[in-house]
């Protein structure tokens, strides 16, 4: 509370950031995408910066998410072909390219190789393979996939170059980047790779309709993680028509909504029986939840979108529309500003999944 007094004391951005409003879904839009391309020239090079601190500026441009923001920039760039967003896409894959390791791999922050930014570079990359092919070369692609199957262990699980050298559920989105992967480069092993971890996901639910080892750490897992876990399945089911991940996916989508507060809005950490564990909101999850919950409804699920457009509409009372690029189109990573997710930080990624429900369902 004493870092929020003194931001409240010596920043008049986070006074006019912390005040929600509301306008049309094309202006919260077209406001999000022009964040991202400030985040991008912020970042330098091509990448796009991790994050704009309210009181210590831009971080500095991150791979891992760069490689998902591309998925998002090429549905937008196909919606009304702005030559901003197509070239915000060329230097990124660009920048990527530079930065991937000679083994495949990529590094987080702090140098590290790590199996789940490698993965989320992927996701980008088997988008681009499927609609703008020349943006990436295929043997920079395998070698990214080939590298983190290479880390699996026996179980289908990750722990070597795993984020804190443990195991976590969240990793089935790089179940599932390895499966897509394994479609596009017509490589049977990637996509057993990616079987085996979805798997061992799979095991990790509990009767309640949670997962084990949804978290960074020991810690209770932020909503985030927890809505990666439901992602990496929905998009394994997307590329398989596996049944046994929807049905999990399903029994867990109706125990958050149970969790869900009084208000019915999803909160910030939830322990191990989903009584919830910090009661402040991460934005950055609900955004995610958001785009979960319009793909579902359009699969059938219809009552999931109430849920979605009821999720956006807290969003966009959230997004910060002002006068400051830096600020304007950015979504705070938790509410309120100085709650414990990404606190008094804007991330590029829950820009990108706020811009991901904002477009629809894909």
């Amino acid at each position: 509370m004493a870092l929020a007094t003194a931001a409240l004391r010596e920043s008049p951005a986070l006074w006019r950031a912390a005040r929600p409003r509301a306008r049309a879904d094309a202006d919260h839009l077209g406001a999000a995408l022009d964040w991202l391309l400030v985040a991008q020239r912020a970042g330098g090079g091509g990448g796009f910066a991790h994050s704009f601190h309210l009181l210590r500026g831009w971080g500095p441009a991150y791979p891992e998410t760069t490689g998902y923001i591309l998925q998002s920039l090429r549905r937008a760039w196909q919606r009304d072909r702005r030559s901003a967003l197509l070239a915000a896409i060329e230097a990124a894959a660009r920048w990527l390219a530079s930065v991937q390791q000679p083994d495949g791999s990529f590094l987080d922050l702090a140098g590290r190789p790590q199996v789940f930014d490698t993965a989320q570079i992927l996701y980008g990359w088997n988008d681009l393979a499927a609609h703008l092919p020349d943006l990436v070369a295929r043997d920079r692609h395998a070698g990214a996939a080939r590298w983190i199957a290479a880390q699996q262990e026996p179980d289908g699980s990750f722990r070597t170059h795993a984020y804190n050298a443990i195991p976590h559920s969240y990793y089935a989105r790089v179940g599932a980047a390895l499966l897509a992967a394994g479609r596009v480069l017509d490589d049977a092993r990637l996509g057993e790779a990616g079987r085996r971890n979805l798997r061992w996901v799979l095991a990790q639910q509990q009767p309640n309709g949670a997962f084990r080892l949804m978290s960074f750490d020991a810690a209770p897992p932020y909503l985030h993680t927890m809505i990666y876990v439901a992602e990496g399945l929905l998009d394994a089911h997307a590329e398989t028509g596996d049944g046994e991940c929807l049905a999990a996916l399903l029994r867990f989508a109706a125990a958050l909504r149970a969790a869900a507060g009084r208000d019915g809005d999803l909160r910030s950490q939830y322990d191990a029986d989903l009584a919830v564990a910090n009661g402040e909101l991460c934005l950055t999850g609900l955004a995610q939840w958001a785009g979960l919950c319009q793909r579902l409804a359009a699969m059938g699920h219809a009552d999931y979108a109430g849920e979605a457009g009821r999720t956006l509409a807290l969003l966009r009372r959230y997004q910060i529309l002002c006068g400051d690029p830096r600020l304007h189109g950015g979504l705070p990573g938790s509410a309120p500003l100085w709650g414990r997710y990404m606190r008094l930080a804007i991330p590029n990624w829950g820009v990108k999944f706020f811009v991901d429900a904002l477009l629809g369902e894909p």
